[in-house]
């Protein structure tokens, strides 16, 4: 059913998709049992995230799909929802219509993101067949490079049997060299902490999370601040 109205939706205009896009949304969820309920957008863009973020406060995760780097004001959205909601957010590359669990990727970096975004993200991990934790070691000073193994240890006792494995960015940025690993590792998600601090009332993101941002992402990116 989803596979049909994918085809149907792909012979439509832009304006007569996001015309029907509600209809479908609620009938993918209806097939499914999950659910749902719609909020629109308005002119006024900073009400329409303030509604996305009170919604997503009270859900588990806020899903969103992305086309390409994130842009103005979907970059906004994103930022937002990330940074005020305190809930993770999963960024899903189009055309991407399934997910899959099979294979998980953590960017570990011994950070409170990092902890939190594993945790917020334990109930994929613990079913994942594959879990793979990856730190890069000459993007900064990593105090504690045997923290890996750690984490490796504590999911096991959640009996995820993960393994863990270091990575050099070289001349890469951060961002490009976690999806160059996940890419060979073909995992299905990648779970990382989101990172960013107010300077002079701007939002000023880490690295990673700004690579991220601007990334044509080919699989999910689980985020989490």
């Amino acid at each position: 059913m989803q596979l049909d109205e994918v085809s149907v939706t792909e012979q439509l205009t832009a304006s007569e998709r996001l015309a029907q896009g509600p209809d479908i949304v609620l009938s993918a969820a209806k097939n499914v049992g999950v659910p749902c309920e719609l909020i629109s957008n308005s002119e006024d863009l900073s009400q329409f995230r303030e509604k996305v973020i009170t919604c997503a406060q009270v859900r588990d995760v806020l899903v969103i799909d992305v086309s390409g780097s994130l842009r103005s004001p979907r970059l906004e959205l994103v930022e937002s929802a990330l940074f005020a909601s305190g809930r993770p957010v999963i960024l899903v590359p189009q055309p991407i219509s399934t997910f899959s669990d099979e294979r998980v990727l953590i960017a570990w970096d011994a950070t409170r993101s990092a902890v939190r975004a594993v945790h917020d993200a334990l109930p994929v991990i613990v079913r994942a067949r594959e879990v793979t934790v990856v730190s890069i070691i000459d993007d900064k000073t990593f105090f504690r490079p045997e923290s890996g193994e750690m984490l490796c240890h504590y999911l096991a006792r959640w009996g995820t049997a993960a393994q863990a494995a270091t990575v050099t960015r070289e001349e890469r940025n951060v961002g490009a060299a976690l999806l160059a690993f996940a890419y060979h590792a073909n995992a299905d998600l990648l779970v990382m902490g989101g990172f960013a601090h107010a300077f002079e009332r701007e939002l000023m993101l880490g690295s990673a999370t700004r690579d991220i941002f601007q990334a044509k992402l080919e699989i999910p990116v689980l985020l989490s601040h």
